[in-house]
């Protein structure tokens, strides 16, 4: 009696690691766009750190070798060529999509409108037709009234960041929608993440590795699904779970609602 029960602690304790170690390392496949961009680049490495396997959809594969840790596929494509996207998602099960166009004076092609709005909105097609877990999409604070930003170049950029979020939302997929306030490459003192849905003038500052963080963390997460949030960091002790954090969020209204 007492070896059964052995035996059958030991084969649950075997499955359950197997099932983790699966889940952490081989059942997944993040695709990162954007992957060499400044929030590209730190979702990449976080990723990776973790243990996921990570596929990085980049336009320049010397950069991304040069940039990117080693051990992530590489994958040279563009998000305005859908059948380039096409060829990037096979065993793709998540995206992260930090994609972003030129801000003031962009190249031809490569404005907000080519990226932001048409380049996520073809990621987003491609990742239904690939049967994606979760789409995990970085927007931008302001932009539920692109118009009156402050800003004059930014506002078509948040109007095509508006675009794409809507295109998504009315997708089906599953997703979590991300709007961080001013990025910056260091926290400082602003090390405790505050996720919020109210509208607020001040749209805060956020480091991009925090951003990275609650990018990932939302892939999984059945708290975060379906909901769009604003990310920014005040002044304070860092937050260690994330959860509490997206429970406290309200899902989004349906699309026509």
């Amino acid at each position: 009696m007492a070896r059964r029960v052995f035996a059958a602690l030991m084969i649950a304790i075997l499955c359950g690691a197997a099932a983790h170690e699966s889940a952490a390392g081989e059942a997944d496949l993040v695709l990162v766009a954007g992957a060499t961009g400044r929030t590209g680049v730190q979702v990449v490495a976080q990723l990776a750190r973790q243990g996921h396997r990570v596929r990085a959809l980049v336009r320049d594969a010397d950069k991304a070798r040069d940039t990117l840790p080693r051990g992530v596929d590489i994958v040279v494509g563009d998000v305005r060529d859908s059948a380039a996207l096409a060829v990037a998602m096979p065993g793709v099960t998540h995206v992260i999509s930090a994609i972003g166009g030129g801000g003031r004076n962009p190249a031809p092609g490569n404005g907000p409108d080519d990226i932001d709005r048409q380049g996520n909105i073809n990621l987003v097609d491609a990742a239904q037709a690939a049967g994606v877990e979760r789409f995990v999409l970085v927007s931008s604070g302001g932009v539920e009234q692109p118009e009156a930003y402050p800003l004059a170049f930014m506002r078509p950029i948040l109007a095509a960041k508006r675009a794409s979020e809507e295109h998504l939302r009315a997708s089906g997929l599953p997703y979590t929608i991300v709007r961080p306030g001013g990025l910056v490459d260091e926290a400082g003192e602003h090390t405790r993440i505050v996720l919020r849905q109210e509208a607020a003038a001040d749209l805060g500052r956020v480091a991009r590795a925090d951003l990275a963080r609650v990018c990932i963390a939302a892939l999984d997460s059945e708290a975060a699904r379906g909901k769009t949030f604003a990310i920014l960091a005040v002044p304070g002790e860092a937050v260690g779970d994330l959860e509490p954090l997206f429970a406290a969020l309200h899902t989004d209204a349906p699309p026509g609602e």
